[in-house]
């Protein structure tokens, strides 16, 4: 045991009863039955399971915290690449601190004040109605509010930052030597942003995804303000069956799929990556 291992006892403790405990009384609570009137807890089933795995209205939902997770991750992904690219390629440190100051912004704001934010922007007279309409492609407002387009675009900019961050730190870790020397054996722009660029960003643009998808796939915030409680995801799910019906081992229920099925992604995604683009994590090694 090292010196600085007493260290990091506080910080586990504390996981250990505001993360850990929290999550094993969930696991716990999914497999119990609750008295509808005393809300005491008894028994085990697996009825719970069997109720959302096996019906349509929750299983609908799950299928659409995924794909609503998915196109969030690849549309911050195709968007915050080219931003992160001309960040991490500035060499005036202010405007470059400046920047990224910018790009923090959704992330230091509350969720809350974003999503009202968003009510303006894509309400039928809003900004990105009326620049829509302004190129004369429609002939009315398109419906963003209360649909998966409107919380899509959302999510996009709440966690896209994080996508953008890491994409910079990866390629803050390039050498320039190795551009020049892409450039020296005569490498086109294009083959050298495809072959060296690219390689070596790729374990930034992964992690990035990994954190836009989980924190995509539990948002709550946005999906109800900007949804209205119209695009029905399962955090929406979990907080209707808590609070509304007072359903708990269901809310429970749900959110262990959830957690079960996010890692199921995370883990599925960065093991696909990881044999699929081998050379290239190699490359960065």
């Amino acid at each position: 045991m090292t010196r600085a291992a007493p260290l990091a006892i506080p910080p586990v403790l504390w996981l250990l009863a505001f993360w850990a405990w929290p999550l094993l009384l969930v696991f716990s609570m999914s497999f119990r039955e609750m008295d509808s009137v005393t809300f005491e807890m008894r028994g085990f089933t697996l009825a719970h399971f069997a109720e959302v795995l096996t019906d349509g209205f929750h299983l609908d939902s799950v299928w659409r915290s995924i794909k609503l997770a998915t196109l969030a991750t690849l549309l911050s992904g195709v968007l915050g690449y080219p931003a992160a690219l001309h960040i991490a390629g500035m060499r005036n440190p202010r405007l470059r601190a400046t920047l990224t100051l910018v790009l923090l912004i959704p992330i230091m704001i509350s969720l809350v004040v974003t999503g009202f934010a968003w009510i303006l922007i894509l309400g039928p007279n809003g900004l990105l109605n009326q620049v829509i309409q302004g190129t004369g492609l429609v002939g009315g407002p398109l419906q963003f509010l209360n649909s998966e387009s409107g919380v899509l675009i959302v999510l996009v900019y709440s966690f896209g930052p994080y996508m953008v961050i890491n994409i910079v730190t990866a390629l803050d870790r390039v050498d320039p030597a190795v551009m020049r020397a892409a450039q020296v054996h005569g490498a086109t722009p294009w083959q050298a942003f495809r072959r060296v660029t690219l390689p070596l960003s790729f374990p930034g643009m992964l992690s990035g995804g990994l954190i836009v998808f989980s924190l995509s796939a539990a948002a709550f915030v946005t999906p109800y303000i900007i949804g209205g409680n119209r695009v029905k995801v399962v955090p929406l799910q979990i907080y209707n069956a808590a609070v509304t019906t007072f359903d708990w081992p269901i809310a429970a229920t749900l959110s262990v799929v959830l957690f079960i099925l996010a890692m199921l992604v995370a883990t599925g995604v960065a093991k696909l990556a990881e044999r699929r683009f081998a050379g290239w994590l190699k490359v960065k090694a």
